[in-house]
This record gives C-alpha cells, structure tokens and sequence, in this order.
C-alpha cells in the first residue's frame, strides 16, 4: 500500500505527511485505519521517516513500507499479546502450585488476561525502540518538487 501526500512540516529524521489514499485502492482498508477510521477520501496528517530523501515542504511524495515489513508488524502487534495470553494459560499450573492455590478455570482466567497485561507492556516497551521505526511508513519516492518561487 502506498500513499501520495504532500509534505506539510520537516523535522529532522522525519515529516508531517497530508496523504490521501489513491483512488484506484479499492481493497484492504489499511489506508482508513491508518487514517483513524475517517473516510477515505478525507486528508490527514501522518508522521512519516525521511530516509535516504531530503524533502523540503510542498514536495509531493509516495509513502510506503517495504515488503514483510508490514507482516513483521502484524506478528508484533497480534502476536505477543496472544501469545502471551496463551502462555498465561498454560502457566496457569505452575503459578498456582507456587502459590498454594488451587487450579481452576477462574485461576486460568486471571492467569491469562494476566499475562496479556504483561504482553501488552512488553509491546509498550518495543514500540519505543529504535528498531521498531523501520516499520514505520517512510518516503519511497519524490514525485514532485516544489517549484522555487
């Protein structure tokens, strides 16, 4: 999924986006999450990574991720909070028996939602790593440079 924006502020690693979906996208329905839910041919402002580009404001780009990347983000965000709900499952047995309580379906419950609190924290923590800004959208492309005045 790409988007066409147009730069509206430049900060140092990053810019201030007013993107659009295109509209021959007709499918996924990335672009409305991404946009918060409004429709899709409503404009927003996003945060977006420079890269290897030195954009200036009124140039007109493509933001994208590039491939996998969007999958890795998914797992991250889907997958450690379930897993980490499972997990509390599974462990259910081992914290009870720790603590001298007996195992049973509300111990599993706690146990669970538990651990999903904890998943969820770890997320937190992942979110504000360095690492995690490759995931973010970035400009692929300058399609269009603003005209010196």
């Amino acid at each position: 999924m790409s988007l066409p924006g147009k730069i509206v502020e430049v900060n140092e690693e990053s810019v201030v986006v007013e993107v659009s979906p295109r509209p021959e996208c007709k499918g996924c329905h990335a672009c409305s999450s991404l946009l918060g839910g409004d429709k899709k041919s409503a404009r927003k402002n996003i945060i977006a990574l420079k890269g290897e580009f030195s954009p200036s404001i009124g140039d007109e780009v493509i933001l994208d991720i590039n491939p996998g990347e969007g999958t890795l983000a998914a797992i991250l965000v889907f997958g450690i909070p379930l897993g980490s709900f499972f997990a509390g499952l599974l462990l259910t047995p081992v914290i009870c028996s720790s603590l001298g309580f007996e195992i049973t379906d509300q111990a599993r419950f706690i146990c669970g939602f538990c651990a999903l609190a904890l998943g969820f924290l770890l997320l937190a923590i992942v979110a504000k790593t360095r690492s995690v800004n490759k995931l973010s959208l970035k400009i692929v492309e300058i399609s269009k440079k603003k005209s010196p005045e």
